[in-house]
């Protein structure tokens, strides 16, 4: 929307003050009509057709009322002033406002151009190939801070065709955020030359790049990101071309799974004046690609220390010193940290630090210097603490480290703040409104002086939720409607925090779950295989930006097949006969059982499914034992679907095998997405 005031403006003819005075627009996805005036909660907006291409001014908001759902990108510039800041926020009671998309590499949730002292917070973003964006163009701009935001499921690209899913492979990006657009791939993504930018208690999860930033004068504080598990495209979380930058008391835990050309805990390029300050890099997993430690100074940058931080169980080094055809940075500093069992996938070095290097590699690469001082270490078995590969070009001095016998020992010489230990419970299924919750939180004591509290939110869900206790880990609470609710445990020791997520699904009365499959633990199929999915690796380079060199930048994809972000996650590639299996013997009564319930996103062309089966007393499978059910094609989103199968003379005893086939026989591509399956009984009339 742009209006006569917003180009005058833009054009200096008119001031802020004159223009017109601070408003506050609301946005209000519930109950909002985009026919009214849009300045008042009774008046407000149902999306952001009305505000997006407008400039915020100092002192207005944009609100998005506590419980809405918008399936719509914001696309907004804001100029404040340090004195009256713009603001994007939320307001009223009940879940955060989410921006939720259709989990599609040309999503995106909010694009924020240029903007000038703006704060945006309380919002969640999801289901999209970007996040929450901020595009820095020109330069002058700055004067940002993004506080407790949520992004989840943002799944897009590394490399432009990289990604494994067939209907994504060359993607061509909107030239709207300036060069390297595939690279704002990210849960939070702040690119360009911004400067003075906060972001803070902030979550990031199963995205592609959990955060993506550049700029000047940056604070990250107590940012959680975690279990990005994306395959073919998470790297790892980034801060590239960053000048003056702290990041303090922030934990990464699995904050990146798979890419072709590496994946750490967080990648460094280029980083001047960096200080990482009491942050805990922990269990990055091993996919099978290089790399897959905690942090990873990939080139460039000078002046950079790192202190008092908790490196743990990593599957490769803590701290790699890379630069391959770009130069090592210079003066790094690592030091009262503690190192404990990284490097279990004997990875680089094997080692705990490691400072890569080639017998003919050229010094203007390898030349990197630093300390590494006044650190502990328990190793693993073949592990070194600091190897070098570079002696001859490289300067490191590594004096007072102490090795340790046992991760108690360590813990006791260097009683670093370790993170609160948050569960917040097995999935929960009821035909009541009234559930109790049982979450457990546990903490070190650390630090001194700070008290440990606990939160319960409801992060996504069809209705409502009424917290008895909603500052006690097991409390009672009370769902609105029937459906599937996220709801989010949080314990933070006050400089410290982590969260944990439950899912609770309300249904019918009289209906019972005899099994269930959830997905919910990340790489765990639960017994479940698949095959004839058709997908094929998929090769590519990229050019770079360096034509005199016509360098290219190779890019392999694998098939997609594996468990996240409580998903089953499979791509489709012509594929007639894809399906997926279940464990053998399963030995669920079919007498009252007659129901399978699922749960899923089909992305494919396919417009019919199969559930067939086998039991102990007939383990012959053929069509009698089948079910076909109709399904959405291309669908946006993750749709429930109840399948009666009591009409089928089969279907009794006790069940040995599932199946379920994801097509009707005709060829399909695409991608399927099951959030859960269950066996169970349905009284008479329960949907």
């Amino acid at each position: 929307m742009e209006n006569i005031f917003d180009v005058l403006l833009m054009a200096g003819l008119l001031s802020a003050s004159v223009a017109r005075s601070a408003t506050t627009y609301y946005v209000d996805g519930l109950g909002g009509k985009n026919s009214n005036a849009g300045t008042a909660p009774e008046a407000a907006w149902q999306d952001f057709s009305n505000i997006n291409g407008h400039t915020l001014i100092a002192g207005e908001r944009l609100l998005i009322k506590r419980g809405s759902v918008i399936n719509q990108e914001l696309n907004i510039e804001a100029h404040g002033t340090p004195e009256q800041w713009a603001e994007i926020g939320a307001y009223g009671e009940g879940a955060r406002p989410l921006i939720r998309r259709n989990w599609d590499i040309n999503d995106r949730c909010v694009l924020v151009h240029n903007p000038d002292y703006l704060h945006i917070r309380s919002l969640a973003v999801s289901h999209a190939g970007k996040g929450l964006t901020v595009v820095f163009t020109t330069p002058g701009h700055g004067g940002l801070v993004i506080e407790d935001c949520i992004a989840h499921h943002i799944e897009g690209l590394y490399r432009t065709d990289s990604s494994g899913l067939p209907e994504w492979r060359h993607f061509q990006p909107v030239k709207d955020e300036g060069p390297a657009n595939h690279q704002g791939s990210a849960g939070i993504g702040i690119k360009g030359s911004g400067h003075d930018i906060t972001v803070r208690d902030c979550e990031v999860f199963q995205n592609s790049w959990g955060f993506f930033i550049n700029g000047n004068q940056v604070k990250l504080d107590r940012i959680y990101c975690h279990h990005n598990y994306a395959f073919n495209t998470s790297p790892h979380p980034a801060l590239i071309s960053v000048t003056n930058i702290v990041m303090q008391n922030c934990v990464f835990d699995a904050a990146g799974y798979h890419a072709h050309a590496g994946t750490m805990g967080i990648m460094l390029v280029a980083p001047v004046n960096l200080a990482i300050r009491n942050c805990t890099f922990r269990n990055q997993p091993d996919s099978g690609c290089y790399d897959e430690g905690g942090l990873d100074f990939e080139a460039h940058g000078e002046n950079c220390v790192i202190e008092n931080c908790t490196f743990q169980n990593n599957a490769g080094a803590a701290i790699e010193v890379l630069g391959l055809s770009r130069p090592q940075p210079k003066n790094v500093a690592i030091r009262h940290s503690r190192f404990i069992q990284n490097n279990w996938a004997q990875k680089l070095g094997p080692a705990e630090i490691f400072i890569w290097g080639l017998p003919k590699a050229s010094s203007n690469v390898c030349c990197s210097t630093g300390a590494i001082c006044d650190n502990g270490y328990v190793l693993l078995p073949g592990v070194k603490f600091f190897t070098n590969a570079a002696p001859n070009t490289t300067q490191w001095t590594v004096t007072n480290n102490t090795a340790y016998s046992s991760v108690k020992a360590l813990d006791k010489a260097m009683p670093l703040n370790n993170p609160p230990v948050v569960s917040a419970g097995d999935d929960i299924i009821a035909d009541r409104a009234g559930v109790r919750l049982r979450g457990k939180v546990t903490d070190d004591g650390r630090p001194t002086g700070k008290k440990l509290t606990v939160r319960w939110e409801l992060l996504d869900g069809p209705g409502t939720v009424t917290f008895a206790d909603a500052a006690s880990a097991k409390c009672d609470a009370t769902f609105s409607a029937p459906g599937d609710y996220l709801l989010r445990l949080v314990g933070d020791d006050g400089e410290l925090w982590t969260s944990s997520m439950v899912t609770v699904h309300i249904v019918p009365r009289g209906v019972s779950v005899a099994k269930i499959w959830e997905f919910n633990k990340p790489l765990d199929k639960d017994g479940w295989t698949e095959a004839d999915l058709g997908t094929q690796i998929c090769t590519n380079y990229i050019s770079t930006d360096k034509p005199k060199t016509s360098q290219k930048i190779g890019s392999i994809s694998y098939p997609v097949h594996y468990v996240a972000g409580g998903y089953y996650i499979v791509a489709l590639e012509n594929a007639p006969h894809a399906h997926l299996l279940s464990a053998d013997d399963l030995g669920v009564s079919l007498k009252r059982n007659k129901t399978v319930r699922l749960r899923l996103q089909n992305h494919t062309t396919a417009t019919n499914m199969t559930l067939r089966f086998v039991t102990r007393d007939d383990e012959k499978w053929n069509d009698a034992k089948s079910k076909c059910f109709a399904v959405t094609p291309n669908d946006n989103g993750p749709r429930a679907y109840v399948v009666d199968m009591s009409a089928l003379p089969g279907w009794s005893g006790k069940l040995r095998q599932l199946r379920l086939d994801l097509t009707g026989g005709q060829a399909a591509t695409g991608t399927c997405r099951i959030d859960y399956i269950w066996i169970g009984d349905s009284k008479p009339g329960a949907p």
